[in-house]
């Protein structure tokens, strides 16, 4: 089996983990505050909100951004099946961008060709989920062109590339 991904769990890791299992706060407390930050300073982000995990957020995103059972969400068809069942939660209608075979991101040849088509066939999505894989970043300059030219809103799902970096900016970032 081919790998996807590869985490580095370092002692202190294992040791900061081990204490707050051991403390009172299993689930809220000081830590969370902390993390937060943590991943804002990491991001260069103002704001990070944590929570039980990325499926959670990427639906909350979803949320926010008005998607509901009248519109259709594009994402990538190799990732976890958060990318997409945050729409579906929204009762959205999912669609599949093909992927670079070399990254196994989204494809910006294929999604300029996918929003050309559904221009013309009046099926744009509402929402465009870029999934970065392993570490590596789709083509947000390309994809953020195409997404502002059709008027798409993009979320990046950034869970599979934190600290990854795309054009000097952390991935991410919206930058």
């Amino acid at each position: 089996m081919i790998p996807y991904g590869r985490q580095s769990i370092t002692a202190d890791d294992i040791e900061a983990v081990t204490s707050v299992l051991k403390s009172d706060f299993l689930t809220q407390g000081p830590q969370v505050p902390r993390f937060e930050n943590s991943i804002a300073q990491l991001t260069q982000s103002k704001y990070a909100v944590a929570a039980n995990s990325a499926t959670s957020l990427l639906h909350a995103a979803c949320l926010a951004l008005g998607v509901t059972d009248q519109h259709t969400v594009w994402t990538s068809p190799i990732s976890f099946v958060a990318s997409a069942n945050c729409a579906l939660y929204c009762g959205a209608k999912i669609d599949f961008v093909d992927i670079d075979p070399l990254t196994a991101n989204m494809c910006p040849h294929a999604l300029e060709e996918k929003f050309a088509n559904a221009s013309k066939n009046n099926s744009l999505p509402r929402v465009l989920i870029a999934v970065h894989m392993a570490g590596h970043s789709c083509e947000m300059e390309k994809i953020s062109q195409l997404a502002k030219q059709y008027g798409v809103k993009v979320i990046e799902d950034a869970a599979h590339a934190i600290g990854g970096r795309y054009l000097d900016f952390p991935i991410g970032s919206c930058q």
